[in-house]
């Protein structure tokens, strides 16, 4: 049972990170594929982590926030530019950053299972899935916030990576 509440905490960035993408103009493959790579990543980084150890932990939270706050600037950025003058476009070496920089607490959380000897299979499973369908359904809200607030929600968007990159230096 933990193994589930670990899996929906994890997913929490990458649900909160993807209502924020939902801004951008994502097609719906680049959402799957989007989603696809989180939720891989959030199968195969924790797996890493197991193996690791706690000493590249530091560095990784220190690039996931820089991640973050780099796409987070471009969205706000790209919130103040007129329709005509909108280049921000979401490719994708972005979306690759983007499931990085979500993913990357999962690497930390892969750590901590390997020191403890809770990991087996099964909780890779359901971080992977829990996180999958987390960013689908975030990519789903960014949406619906697109549609009613307009370019604004990019602005808001852009402050939400913000946000949760500055949550990983804690």
């Amino acid at each position: 049972m933990w193994t589930i509440f670990l899996a929906l905490a994890l997913g929490m960035d990458a649900l909160s990170a993807s209502i924020a993408a939902g801004a951008q103009p994502i097609s719906t493959r680049g959402k799957w594929i989007i989603s696809i790579m989180v939720g891989l990543l959030h199968t195969v980084l924790p797996a890493a982590g197991m193996l690791i150890g706690l000493s590249l932990l530091d560095a990784m939270n220190w690039f996931g926030m820089l991640l973050l706050i780099f796409i987070g600037f471009q969205m706000i950025f790209a919130g103040f530019k007129t329709k005509k003058d909108q280049q921000m476009v979401l490719t994708p070496l972005k979306w690759l950053a983007f499931s990085i920089a979500v993913s990357l607490d999962s690497l930390s959380i892969g750590i901590t299972l390997g020191i403890t000897d809770l990991s087996d299979s099964q909780s890779l499973i359901f971080f992977g899935v829990a996180a999958f369908l987390m960013t689908r359904i975030g990519f789903a809200i960014g949406s619906i916030v697109t549609l009613t607030a307009g370019r604004f929600s990019e602005v808001i968007g852009g402050s939400i990576l913000i946000g949760l990159a500055l949550r990983m230096i804690e």
